[in-house]
């Protein structure tokens, strides 16, 4: 089989039938030509790494040190509250501790005076309905000495 040589250019002839411009490569040269672009490419994206790789080393070298001395700061300034916290609390627990003995009391003495007035309320109710009973009997015993006086009335009417 019939191999040409690298050297050799493809000529397309035109409708005229006349030699035009070459319009291929070799494939010799399509691969230089590619292997020119991905080295091109890869030294490009080398730059690019190296130059990446430098700005995180400063950035990680300065900045660490200061992210880490604000974390530092940052967990003194709440240890130091929570140390506040912690030396008021004391203090709050005999507060709440009062809190609650008082209305512990207030809870006693309103029970005592609930009973108190249940007590007077059960006895006033009681009174109430013996007074009724008496109302009662008073007003059947007026109706009998009004019926008893209309009756003496008649009689004495009757008698003149």
């Amino acid at each position: 089989m019939y191999e040409p040589s690298p050297f050799v250019q493809v000529f397309v002839l035109g409708t005229t039938g006349k030699a035009s411009i070459p319009t291929s490569l070799t494939k010799q040269e399509q691969q230089v030509n590619k292997l020119d672009k991905l080295t091109h490419q890869l030294e490009m994206l080398t730059n690019e790494r190296n130059e990446l790789q430098g700005i995180l080393a400063n950035y990680t070298n300065k900045d660490l040190n200061n992210r880490l001395n604000f974390e530092l700061e940052m967990l003194n300034m709440e240890h130091q509250k929570v140390m506040l916290d912690l030396q008021k609390l004391p203090k709050e627990i005999n507060e709440a501790l009062q809190k609650c003995k008082q209305l512990t009391e207030e809870t006693v003495s309103c029970r005592i005076l609930h009973r108190q007035l249940l007590n007077e309320w059960t006895q006033l109710k009681e009174k109430v309905r013996v007074l009724r009973e008496e109302n009662r009997k008073l007003r059947r015993e007026q109706i009998s000495l009004q019926e008893s006086s209309e009756e003496m009335k008649m009689l004495c009417g009757e008698a003149h």
